[in-house]
């Protein structure tokens, strides 16, 4: 089991109608593993559930995603790639779908996450953000 302060990195890669799921568990593991309160691990499984969902509908096609994991103090740096369409969730307009609730997840991770970095390039995507572990 890692060290709650340790620098691991735990690295994941997923694809195929499993993908999502298999990168919620993974999310989950690695946040009991950390012993992280239950809102925290709670927070970062939405915040990856929310991305991951957003890939796979609004990418197509089969997507190979790696989801990176890595304990910084009292916050998580998650990196996600992904072979998909460039998309910089930075970019979102509020205004996404109102009538099926479009745009509350990217909108929950701009809360929940304090920090966001993306880049495109090579046809891979990579977003990076910092969760804040706050006390509670």
């Amino acid at each position: 089991m890692p060290s709650r302060d340790s620098q691991t990195v735990n690295r994941i890669d997923v694809a195929g109608s499993t993908a999502l799921g298999d990168a919620v568990a993974a999310m989950r593991r690695y946040a009991v593993d950390q012993g992280l309160a239950p809102t925290h691990q709670a927070r970062l499984c939405i915040i990856v559930e929310e991305l991951i969902t957003n890939m796979i509908e609004h990418g197509g096609g089969e997507r190979r995603i790696g989801l990176q994991l890595d304990r910084q103090g009292d916050a998580v740096r998650v990196a996600i790639e992904d072979d998909g369409p460039a998309f910089d969730p930075r970019d979102f307009a509020d205004s996404a779908i109102p009538e099926r609730g479009g745009g509350a997840g990217l909108r929950l991770v701009r809360i929940w996450a304090e920090s966001i970095a993306y880049q495109s390039s090579g046809g891979r995507n990579r977003l990076e953000l910092f969760v804040p572990l706050k006390a509670e």
